[in-house]
């Protein structure tokens, strides 16, 4: 019925959690697919001991290769009437497949959106992330709220993704996931939601500096929207959405990253900020006054927040 795919990779710590969580679902008729995307720690080791006692995990190990590559293999392999994908230091409260299932047969629905938690190193709860239900397809496909980019909280009808060619970018590393969901939610005929936060988001608190690390592919992933919309067809009535992904994802993300990156005084921060200004002028042609208005803002807050640096360390005694 379900086919749960998992990228693993240099997850030790984490990886029988994330598995375990899977096994104990009341769903009992799942496939789990771990893909070691060639790790080196004892991740590969223990996978394989997961699998010689679970019949129904398949594991394989590959070349490290990136996230995406690991899923489109794990696509290649799923023999489920549907696919959920899962990140391997995450870990699913033990109804989720069950119940996403459940809606997905009772609605005739190609993908079910649940909720999540975010969870920190200390399993304290940082926040909670419902989806509230739409009245229609195009009403899910919105960049701008926090479920919307993740795979790991939506299970998807494998039929809709096979007969599309549908899979996850490669080379890329920021917003192939989005890609991926812009892609499947134009192909599918029904979405459904539930608001329940089934889903649990480990967030690594230390990792700041790595943050920026290749942000700029978010503005790849914007060109390929762009000649998906146009190949199609359907360019000039997605307009909006390219342009909601553009403000938010291509502007306001990455700025989000460079005020972390200033803060924590993270060397050479202003060579991503000169790479991030020169993507950005590349889609003059998408640009309206509003994101205009608003790429100039966030420049300004960077600035005055320099402002208020230099002025703290003068006025220090």
């Amino acid at each position: 019925m379900l086919s749960v795919i998992i990228p693993a990779y240099n997850v030790e710590k984490y990886i029988e959690r994330c598995v375990t969580s899977v096994l104990n679902q009341n769903l009992k008729d799942i496939e789990i697919i771990i893909i070691d995307d060639g790790s080196k720690d004892k991740t590969a080791e223990i996978c394989q001991k997961l699998s010689q006692k679970n019949k129904n995990i398949v594991f394989k190990q590959v070349k490290n290769g990136g996230c995406s590559a690991a899923r489109n293999i794990g696509l290649s392999i799923a023999q489920s009437k549907y696919v959920a994908f899962l990140d391997s230091d995450d870990w699913v409260d033990l109804n989720m497949y069950g119940d996403m299932i459940n809606e997905a047969e009772r609605n005739k629905a190609d993908i079910v959106i649940c909720g999540f938690k975010k969870i920190d190193e200390n399993f304290n709860l940082l926040s909670t992330v419902k989806v509230d239900k739409k009245n229609t397809k195009n009403d899910y496909m919105d960049c701008t709220t926090e479920w919307f980019a993740s795979p790991c909280n939506k299970i998807y009808r494998k039929d809709i993704l096979k007969k599309n060619s549908i899979e996850f970018l490669l080379n890329v590393y920021t917003g192939e996931d989005m890609f991926f969901n812009f892609i499947c939610f134009f192909y599918s005929n029904k979405i459904v939601s539930i608001d329940t936060p089934y889903y649990n988001y480990f967030m690594n608190q230390n990792s700041v500096s790595n943050n920026y690390r290749n942000r700029t592919d978010i503005y790849i992933v914007i060109d390929e929207l762009i000649k998906f919309y146009i190949d199609k067809g359907v360019y000039e009535e997605n307009l909006n959405k390219v342009r909601e992904c553009f403000k938010y994802h291509g502007i306001m993300y990455p700025f989000d990253v460079l005020q972390k990156l200033n803060e924590n005084k993270v060397e050479n921060w202003k060579r991503f900020y000169k790479e991030i200004k020169e993507q950005i002028r590349r889609f003059k042609k998408i640009e309206t006054l509003n994101i205009k208005l608003y790429y100039y803002y966030r420049i300004f807050r960077l600035k005055m927040m320099r402002f208020k640096q230099l002025k703290k360390l003068l006025t220090r005694k």
